[in-house]
């Protein structure tokens, strides 16, 4: 598997939530929303003086999304189930990590699937806080208040899981 050639399809791959919210124009792609998830970790982190593992934190919001490059973005407004969701990323993640001969992959993966830790939880937090600034951002392009909405009781959950770090 040609590594470069594998995590570069997240460039093009296009978050399939907004389509639901149909906007017109460029959708982000997985790689800007992992990036930008990256650098508000950084942020938070130095800025709320975080007792966190800040290498593991980045590299487990690079390694997050990084199934979605075989199997795609799957969306709870598909109609998978979150388990089917979990098995097809995870045997992605599996042969990729073995493949590569990254097993840290698997192991960062699976810690933040099950959010038991504080990292985990921080990273699944960070995730979601992304796509809720996305949201505003596409709800103040379109005008359409429907996206906001739809992501303002996660925005306020969010907050106050920050407030508690």
């Amino acid at each position: 598997m040609d590594f470069y050639k594998q995590i570069s399809k997240l460039k093009q791959l296009e978050r399939n939530g907004w389509k639901k919210f149909k906007i017109n124009g460029r959708l982000e792609s997985v790689a800007e929303h992992t990036m930008s998830a990256i650098l508000l970790a950084i942020y938070e982190i130095k800025h709320q003086k975080l007792n966190l593992d800040e290498l593991k934190v980045i590299k487990m919001l690079a390694f997050h999304d990084l199934a979605e490059s075989e199997v795609g973005d799957i969306t709870p407004y598909d109609n998978i189930s979150k388990q089917d969701k979990f098995n097809r990323e995870y045997a992605f993640i599996k042969k990729f990590s073995k493949e590569i001969n990254m097993p840290e992959i698997e192991t960062l993966w699976l810690e933040f699937e099950q959010g038991k830790t504080p990292e985990a939880q921080f990273v699944y937090n960070i995730d979601k806080f992304d796509a809720v600034e996305q949201a505003r951002i596409y709800s103040c392009q379109t005008k359409n208040s429907e996206i906001a909405d739809e992501f303002d009781s996660r925005y306020k959950y969010i907050v106050n899981q920050f407030k508690k770090s």
